[in-house]
């Protein structure tokens, strides 16, 4: 079967950039539905047969959200088609990419549902439960929307609408719909708690998440000092969003750090500023990873716990120096550089995920200043990313002291390396 993209909106079917087949030339009603005039909709479609006596072309639409490149603006029509004839629609992906419908007129065009639902499937807000294929839209032919023209108490509306023309904001989502019969479009707000402005950002990632480009809105339709104006907007789909969800998304952010996935920069040791930053045009990380430094680590070490986790938890909670940023390494492997300040030193501790050892650099407190001591660890953990730690120890020209503390047993269940690692580390640190 041959598949092709065609462009559908309130003209008609387009096949090239300027062909296109009004809706009255096919078998689709076409004063029983309209699309949104602001939201491209590319449908693929099978082409299943073609009745030469009649020039009538017959299709079965695949998918309702076909990608925009796959739409060839070039195509020519190799035969003569005087007719489209589409099998019956999935009532639910259509319905859900119209700014209203009119249902009886549609009933012949849409693929009959298996089952009707029962009061027991509705909840609270007049949404189906877990049956997007039951829902049923309360749209305004246009006698109604002529009778919504006149100032009403309330009225309860329904429509459908973009996710990505959404803006997500601190507690929820907002934007501004047309309806029939109202003259200006009409903002709303759906309440969400948790959603913060930074999410405006990954909207993309929601849209996959929720599988489906729209929402589904019900709301109270005021009139008020003569306006009409939306309240108490909800929506199913945003309702799904909770930290479930957003957990999902941080544990994928997390996989991809450690996985090395950001973009090569000339910099070995990073502030936290510097590490969000340097991420690769990773929206999701920025959006949804901990900015404070302590949290990142334990947020790492709840996604995939280290076989050092007790080395790193007491660096980050008892030596690390109040008011110092902790710093990130991503090369030769993810890890942290700790600061501690002792008698006569300075102590720059590199502690890397599931490491064997602990590297630390001691500076004297009157060698320069510290963003300078901070630059020479700098130089050295690059160092150690180009040539191996074992090379780096072989061939050591720091000029402060460098030294190292094992993990000694760290796996085993049977002798507690844990005591002697920390003592060891404590006695260096002057």
């Amino acid at each position: 079967m041959k598949k092709i993209v065609l462009r559908v909106d309130n003209a008609g079917v387009h096949y090239s950039a300027t062909g296109c087949f009004p809706w009255s030339m096919t078998n689709l009603p076409a004063q029983a539905f309209r699309f949104r005039d602001r939201e491209e909709v590319y449908w693929e479609v099978g082409l299943t047969d073609y009745a030469a006596d009649t020039a009538a072309l017959h299709l079965e639409v695949l998918h309702y959200d076909a990608e925009d490149l796959d739409f060839d603006p070039q195509r020519q029509m190799k035969r003569p088609v005087n007719r489209l004839l589409f099998a019956p629609l999935d009532a639910e992906m259509f319905k859900a990419q119209l700014m209203y419908y009119r249902l009886g007129e549609l009933a012949a065009v849409l693929a009959p549902s298996t089952a009707r639902p029962t009061a027991a499937d509705w909840d609270d807000d007049g949404f189906l439960d877990d049956d997007p294929d039951f829902w049923e839209e309360e749209f305004l032919d246009e006698a109604e929307a002529r009778e919504l023209a006149r100032p009403v108490p309330v009225r309860s509306v329904h429509f459908t609408f973009p996710f990505l023309d959404l803006k997500i904001g601190n507690g929820g989502v907002s934007g501004e719909v047309e309806l029939p019969g109202v003259t200006e479009p009409l903002p709303f707000n759906i309440a969400n708690d948790h959603l913060v402005a930074e999410f405006d950002a990954i909207k993309p990632y929601f849209v996959k998440a929720l599988q489906r480009k729209t929402i589904r809105v019900v709301a109270q339709l005021r009139s008020e000092d003569g306006k009409s104006v939306l309240t108490e907007a909800g929506s199913a789909e945003i309702a799904r969003i909770d930290e479930g969800m957003l957990e999902l998304f941080r544990a994928r952010s997390l996989r991809d750090l450690l996985k090395g996935k950001t973009r090569t920069v000339d910099k070995s040791l990073f502030t936290p500023e510097d590490f969000f930053e340097s991420l690769d045009d990773d929206a999701l990380g920025k959006a949804l990873l901990p900015q404070d430094g302590h949290d990142l680590l334990a947020a790492l070490l709840q996604e995939r716990p280290a076989r050092n986790a007790r080395q790193l938890e007491f660096l980050s909670g008892r030596l690390h120096g109040a008011g110092q940023k902790l710093r990130y390494v991503l090369s030769p492997k993810f890890g942290f550089v700790f600061f501690a300040a002792g008698q006569d030193a300075h102590h720059f501790i590199l502690e890397l995920l599931d490491s064997h050892a602990t590297y630390v650099w001691s500076i004297p407190k009157d060698w320069q200043d510290l963003p300078a001591q901070f630059r020479a660890v700098e130089r050295e953990i690059a160092t150690i990313a180009n040539v191996g730690r074992e090379e780096y120890r072989r061939s050591l020209h720091f000029e402060h002291a460098f030294w190292r503390v094992l993990h000694e047993a760290a796996e085993s269940g049977v002798t507690d390396g844990f005591p002697r690692w920390k003592n060891r580390l404590l006695e260096g640190l002057v």
